[in-house]
């Protein structure tokens, strides 16, 4: 079965930058997207019954990052829409333009001869017309626009032991950092899980949603200044007292209030978000560390995902397009 999509992307939806720069007379730039393509290789066992099982391993698996589909199959006989006995193998695979040549016994996707329709990657921009005098004040008065946005940077650890401690240094010169976000999945080296990273496996909605691990003594420092008041056995009551305060302007702000993680949700796909946004002025602009600890609470080792968040800016010219650091 070959399944064709097309996308529309605003790409202020890829980049916070571009969503705030305003408007602009010229601006030339260059625009790289990497975008996660493979194939994986199931292998099947027990079709055309209820106790088939389906497994994939790493090296049946080309993905570098996260799978971004699942295969999933009913554990039934084939004529109840279950797999069909003599099927032994499906291999599956996302890519862009055309699959190419693949070697997964013996199956190469390239031979299916699909072929998506639209060839090349379109970006649109708008036009507008502005009023000669309101142009030239806008002009005049962003000669020197200062642009702030929000970028992230991405941490792994792998294998913490059930009842193990984490104490980490995350990273050891973030400028403004403003959150963190740390998503626990059962590990890879779990006898009984996937062979494979969660986010990688074909049969794991991961990342998408996370996995009911608990993470207890849980502390996040920053510049050596411990960012909650006392460590935490996490809950999801913290969760919203953290992600309240996120992007508050003031005290009195209420920041982000809405959202939709309830209760239920948190306590099967948990994750665990500190706001350090708050600190002196003066800290804001100079490098600090990064530590993170808490204790695995789970009976199964754990793969750790750690997103740390930090504003950025940079200096454009709106006439010109120049951009300064």
């Amino acid at each position: 079965m070959v399944w064709y999509d097309y996308a529309v992307i605003k790409l202020g939806s890829l980049f916070e930058s571009i969503a705030n720069i305003g408007l602009l007379r010229k601006f030339d730039c260059t625009i790289r997207l990497w975008v996660n393509t493979g194939t994986v290789n199931a292998t099947i066992a027990n079709p055309n019954t209820a106790n088939l099982t389906m497994t994939c391993t790493p090296a049946n698996n080309s993905f570098t990052n996260t799978c971004p589909f699942t295969i999933n199959s009913l554990a039934d006989t084939g004529t109840n829409g279950g797999v069909p006995a003599t099927v032994t193998k499906i291999c599956a695979g996302l890519y862009i333009g055309k699959p190419p040549t693949t070697s997964y016994d013996s199956i190469n996707l390239a031979t299916s001869a699909a072929s998506h329709p639209l060839q090349t990657c379109r970006i649109y921009y708008s036009q507008i017309q502005v009023e000669p005098s309101k142009s030239l004040t806008y002009i005049e008065n962003n000669k020197n626009k200062k642009v702030v946005y929000r970028t992230i940077l991405t941490n792994q650890y792998n294998n913490t032991t059930s009842g193990g401690n984490f104490n980490n240094l995350i990273n050891s010169g973030v400028i403004h950092p403003t959150g963190i976000l740390v998503v626990p999945f059962v590990s890879s080296q779990y006898a009984n899980g996937f062979a494979d990273f969660a986010w990688k496996s074909p049969f794991d909605t991961a990342p998408a949603t996370g996995h009911p691990i608990s993470l207890t003594n849980f502390q996040v420092s920053v510049g050596g200044v411990n960012q909650l008041q006392s460590t935490l056995n996490y809950s999801y009551e913290n969760f919203i007292e953290q992600v309240n305060v996120a992007e508050a302007l003031t005290s009195a702000d209420f920041g982000v209030s809405c959202g939709l993680l309830n209760q239920s949700y948190w306590e099967m796909f948990r994750y665990y978000y500190v706001n350090i946004e708050r600190s002196a002025l003066t800290d804001k602009n100079v490098p600090r560390n990064i530590n993170i600890s808490f204790t695995n609470s789970t009976q199964v080792p754990i793969d750790t995902l750690v997103f740390i968040f930090y504003s950025d800016e940079f200096i454009i010219d709106v006439e010109t397009g120049v951009v300064r650091k």
